[in-house]
């Protein structure tokens, strides 16, 4: 963590230090040198290279790498990934180049290259490219490519520097040459020598180790002679000469037949050196491309050859020699092939002087007056010959060097000393100036006169000029670069950029702003103003400078105005105006797709900006974000290193380092309480070794071992044992690290960290424990599972049946009611003889039946009507022992045991009467032969889950058990299910205990069955504790008549239900009106109908009958009101609304309708 800490700062001096560097580069070698030592000391390449763009193809110019890469050849732009680059604008990070389609196989395949980052080098179109590689497949974080595209932008001048300087290097070296070859064809030096001295100036203008020759056409057109290839072997020169001119003979054969550049790359496949081929390989000779020398009228001389002795293809700048070869030879080889007519005749010496198109050659007499005028002079000044001829030699002179005397200076200096360079200013006919680079020279033979030969030269020098400008801007933004550098936060560093950048462009104000997330309001903190204006601090809304300002900056694109009242909107030229803005250049900082940030120039006044001036700013404040987030870069990695000595210190993770050269181990306190050593005892090697466990000291030693082995470096990850040398303590320990190794393989170090892992470890032999009796309690669980399952698919199963029955009991309830009502009516009216009275009485004690049949299956259902009061569950058990001991006969002996302090149970006292009768006289038939029936309550308490049914709670558990035969598991399953029963035919209605259990759930407790055969069965009945007083209630029946009789409105929806009770109704006294739903009934109320009493069914279609009564008592809210229902549903009734269930009596009626004091 420390040493990241500390490089970066180290990281960003290497860039400062290659910014100030690559100001002075002056050339392609220089600017590598820096690109190399700052990626190595930045990014650990292997290699580099540096990659010009070269038309339509990439040249690998420059490279330092730890062994061959592609210096000296070229590949087309979409053949290799630094074109990739360079097209799209775009940094190119490879982690394996062997997986990757992009990368040309082949090309690779030769190198030691296995990853490698590629950056582009230029803006806004990238002219070079940057490549960093590594010899192994790697990831190459964000840092890393970060600081790798900022060195390619303190690298975009300094490359472009020196192709201008290698540019301008290259044309002087051009003129010189061009210079001297002209003066030795001035001299009238041998023709041969000449081209000799043109092929060696290219030689050495080359470095790529070019071998020239040059090839005159022989005088019969067929044949081409040799004329010059000073370095090539003498046995190749004699093999070439006199070589046939055709189509298929050679590169220089071909070029002469075809009068067109031919360019073979590689000599041993093309076919046109079929039979050169052995030839050329035997000198060394692999790649040959030849040109066509022709005259002023395109008549061919010649061909001159370039040979490489290795394969390439031509470049811009081998052209560029190709064009000054073919150019000057051909103007020699004319002029010494004229060159005896050229003696004896001025006109045949115009001949040449005129072929020559591109040098202007003008001579003049000893009193300065032109006296030749060369077609080459018309091109380049544009005046003819009859127009100069006889005018003074400085008329194409600037004002300023005909006044100082330039030209007759230059005649002085050839005078003296036997030339004049040329190297001025001059004027074209149409007044624009142009670049003359040449020299002037006396001649001899014209009594003193003088000649002087020049070229257009404005690209060169215009070239060089934009150098100068090149090399002071980047010096400018070097200093920018150390000034934010050195700037303490983010805030100082925008103020020096923005006085900077004022200055040097001579703005009125140079401002910076943030910008909200909203993306309107923006706050400009500081800024740099020149004297006389005023400051534009404060904040203002972007919408408000017009509809091109905010579309600029929210579109990432810089704002250029050059005068705000012509260019903008009215809205924009108020706001711009009113902080004293005429001109501006504005730059947007978009990041994650919302502006964030801006920076511009202001002038008071409209101003032409420059493209140079929209450049720089737009570099400088490319340099300030991109100083910005270096800044933000380094405060969250101070937090993030904060954190993490904040979770390493937490996670208590211990740190190791091995020295291996100097045999030196660095332990802090943390790793040394994990060896039981004291924070402040020196440790060694030696102490590791000792401290680790007997049974652990040889594979950790080993893997120790493998870390620090060159040829393996393995990862150092084991957990070993320690024992503590002070305490004795077995600690268990997680260590992980591994081994430095230096550039020749040795390793230098080796370190980690160490985590004490013995909570882990004791925690995992206690899961191991644990795991060895998993199995078992699997088991268990899934056993408990199952018990629990068939517990739900049985209640499942009990609450379908419920419903079935309950719905069953309430049809059976409305059939009742009638033939109920009808038989005691005749009982009580005494009608027919006695032996119709024995029918009738038959009858009633059979609908007597059917009615506690239908109670019990309501009481299975849970739809039977409670009356749950707190109930004495002693008392009442002891006062059932008489019933039931007459109930079961004198062979079965009842015992009854319930405390006298028991608490009272929540029930109905006459169900729960009914249950325990039902549960005797099962226990009485399970004992045919006699036996003991225990009555027992006792209180109990139960757990959540601990019995099926049951929440916890409190309960009074009532006990009936006897000694009988018992049941086995399959009839105790289906022991409460309604219509079982094992006492055969006519012995039983199977619903005895489907009604307890029916019973104990209403009452929210729960029934449990314990039986085995031959021992017997013990029914509990459990129910809830109440926290009221017991009140056991009256159970006589309420026989008072009705006190007085009046009318009656009867709604039911079963007509012979509605009869018998009509009929009961007129006999206690009441005028009935029937209805038979409860709309019907509202209508009848509604029509103003007034009733004593209002008798109604509950369950009916549409309106039920405790709404009819809410409706009713809304209009009349004395009116008494019975609700009569064969379902007993009490759900969603009013507490205070009397019921009665079917089917009834005409006594149970009025018994009912005296409680309601009707």
């Amino acid at each position: 963590m420390n040493d990241d800490a500390s490089r970066e700062p180290s990281q960003q001096q290497h860039l400062l230090t290659a910014s100030e560097r690559l100001v002075t580069a002056r050339s392609i070698s220089e600017v590598v040198e820096v690109l190399r030592d700052t990626t190595r000391n930045t990014v650990g390449a292997e290699g580099i290279a540096v990659v010009l763009k070269d038309g339509d193809r990439c040249a690998y110019v420059a490279e330092d790498a730890v062994s061959p890469l592609w210096q000296g050849e070229s590949f087309p732009q979409n053949a290799c990934i630094s074109g990739w680059a360079m097209r799209h604008g775009q940094t190119v990070t490879i982690r394996d180049v062997r997986l990757d389609e992009r990368i040309p196989q082949e090309a690779y395949a030769r190198t030691f290259v296995r990853s490698l980052v590629m950056v582009p080098i230029g803006r806004p179109e990238a002219v070079a490219a940057l490549g960093a590689y590594w010899s192994e497949v790697a990831d190459h974080d964000d840092g890393a490519v970060e600081r790798l595209e900022a060195l390619a932008r303190l690298a975009t001048i300094a490359v472009e520097n020196a192709r201008l300087t290698a540019a301008r290097d290259r044309a002087h070296a051009l003129s010189t040459a061009q210079n001297r070859i002209l003066e030795l064809a001035v001299e009238d030096a041998p023709l041969k020598d000449t081209l000799t001295e043109i092929v060696r100036e290219v030689e050495t203008l080359s470095d790529t180790g070019v071998l020239g020759s040059i090839l005159l056409l022989d005088e019969d057109g067929r044949h081409l002679r040799h004329g010059a290839g000073p370095s090539l072997p003498t046995e190749y020169n004699e093999a070439i000469d006199g070589i046939n001119v055709g189509p298929s003979v050679g590169s220089c054969g071909k070029a002469a037949f075809t009068g067109e550049a031919v360019f073979v790359s590689d000599i041993s496949s093309d076919p046109l050196w079929a039979d050169f081929r052995d030839l050329a390989l035997s000198h060394n000779l692999c790649a040959c491309w030849s040109i066509p020398i022709r005259s002023a009228n395109a008549t061919l001389l010649g061909t001159f050859a370039m040979y490489h002795r290795q394969q390439r293809v031509p470049q811009k700048a081998d052209l560029e020699i190709v064009d000054f070869v073919v150019r000057t030879a051909a103007l020699v080889i004319e002029r010494s092939a004229s060159e005896t007519s050229l003696r004896r005749s001025e006109a045949r010496y115009r001949q040449i002087v005129e072929g020559a198109e591109d040098f202007a050659i003008v001579t003049f007499d000893a009193e300065g007056r032109v006296t030749g005028w060369n077609r080459g002079a018309e091109n380049i000044v544009g005046h003819d010959a009859a127009y100069a001829i006889g005018r003074p030699g400085d008329f194409f002179y600037t004002k300023m060097d005909r006044s100082s005397g330039a030209f007759w200076r230059e005649v002085e200096c050839a005078r003296r000393e036997g030339r004049a360079v040329n190297e001025r200013w001059h004027l074209r006919s149409d007044g624009r100036r142009f670049w003359g680079s040449g020299l002037m020279m006396p001649l001899a033979m014209d009594h003193g006169g003088f000649m002087k030969f020049f070229r257009d030269g404005t690209a060169e020098h215009e070239a060089e000029a934009n150098l100068r400008a090149s090399e002071e801007r980047l010096r400018f933004l070097a200093e920018v670069e150390e000034r934010l550098f050195r700037s303490a936060d983010a805030e100082h560093a925008m103020a020096a950029a923005t006085e900077l950048l004022g200055r040097r462009i001579g703005a009125s104000r140079c401002a910076y702003a943030d910008v909200e997330e909203n993306g309107d309001t923006f706050h400009i903190r500081r800024d740099f103003v020149d004297a006389g204006l005023a400051t534009s601090a404060g904040t203002y809304s972007l919408d408000l400078f017009g509809a091109r300002a905010a579309s600029d900056m929210r579109g990432g694109n810089v704002l250029v105005v050059q005068d705000v009242g012509a260019e903008l909107d009215d809205v924009g030229v108020d706001t711009f105006r009113s902080i004293g803005i005429e001109a501006i250049i504005c730059c947007p900082l978009i990041k994650a797709g919302r502006l964030t940030a801006m920076m511009a120039i202001h002038q008071n006044q409209p101003r032409n900006w420059t493209a140079d001036e929209i450049a720089l700013t737009r570099d400088v404040v490319e340099r300030c974000w991109a100083h910005v987030e270096r800044v933000g870069s380094e405060a969250r990695l101070r937090d993030s290193e904060e954190r993490l000595r904040l979770a390493v210190t937490n996670a208590e993770v211990g740190f190791w380092d091995v020295d291996i050269v100097n045999d030196v181990l660095i332990w802090p306190a943390r790793t040394k309480a994990m060896f039981g050593i004291s924070p402040d005892v020196p440790v060694t090697m030696q102490d590791f070794y000792e401290g680790l466990h007997p049974e652990d000291r040889a594979a950790t030693s080993e893997a120790f071992a493998a870390a620090a082995d060159p040829a393996r470096r393995a990862l150092y990850d084991v957990d070993y044992r320690t024992i503590g040398k002070k305490d004795g303590v077995v600690r268990w320990v997680a260590a992980k690290g591994r081994g430095v190794f230096d550039d020749l393989g040795r390793c230098l170090r080796v370190a980690g960290t160490a985590v004490d892992i013995t909570p882990r470890k004791v925690a995992e032999e206690a899961l191991r424990e644990l795991n060895a009796t998993l199995e078992a309690r699997v088991e268990l669980a899934v056993a408990e599972r199952e018990v629990a399952q068939e517990a739900l698919r049985q209640s499942q199963k009990m609450e379908a049946m419920g419903q079935l029955t309950g719905g069953v009991a309430h049809d059976f309830n409305n059939l009742l009611t009638p033939i109920v009502g009808a038989l005691d009516m005749l009982q009580r009216k005494g009608l027919g003889g006695e032996r119709e009275q024995r029918l009738i009485d038959g009858a009633a004690k059979s609908a007597d039946r059917a009615k506690t049949l239908v109670q019990r299956l309501l009481a299975f259902a849970r739809r039977q009507p409670l009356q749950a009061v707190a109930v004495d569950v002693a008392k009442l058990v002891h006062g059932m022992g008489d019933l039931v001991s007459s109930t079961t006969g004198p062979q079965i002996k009842v015992a009854v045991e319930a405390p006298d302090d028991l608490p009272a149970a929540r029930a109905d006292p006459n169900q729960l009467e009914m249950a325990i009768l039902n549960l005797a006289v099962n226990a009485r038939d399970a004992m045919p032969d006699g036996g003991t029936l225990r009555i027992s309550a006792a209180r109990a308490a139960a757990r959540g889950g601990e019995r099926p049914g049951l929440k916890a709670g409190d309960y009074i558990r009532l006990s009936v058990a006897d000694t009988g035969a018992g049941m086995d598991e399959a009839t105790m399953v289906r022991a409460i299910e309604p219509f079982f029963s094992t006492k055969g035919i006519g012995k039983g209605t199977g619903l005895g205990l489907s009604m307890v259990h029916g019973l104990a759930s209403q009452l929210g407790g729960a029934l449990i069955i314990q039986s085995a055969p031959g021992l017997g069965t013990n029914v509990e009945l459990w129910l809830p504790v109440s926290d009221a007083a017991p009140d056991l209630p009256n159970l006589s029946r309420d026989t008072a008549a009705v006190s007085r009789a009046g009318s009656a409105l009867l709604v039911d929806d079963e007509e012979l239900v509605r009869i018998s009770t009509a009929d009961m109704l007129s006999d206690l006294g009441f005028d009935v009106t029937e209805a038979s739903s409860g709309e019907e009934a509202l209508r009848i109320v509604a029509g103003g109908a007034r009733f004593d009493l209002l008798v109604t069914d509950h369950l009916m279609p549409g309106i039920t009958g405790a709404d009819l009564a809410a409706a009713i008592r809304s209009i009349r809210p004395d009116l008494p009101v019975l609700l009569v229902s064969g379902y007993a549903e009490n759900e969603g009734l009013a507490a205070d609304l009397p019921r009665l269930t079917k089917p009834f009596r005409k006594d149970e009626l009025a018994s009912s309708l005296a409680q309601l004091s009707v």
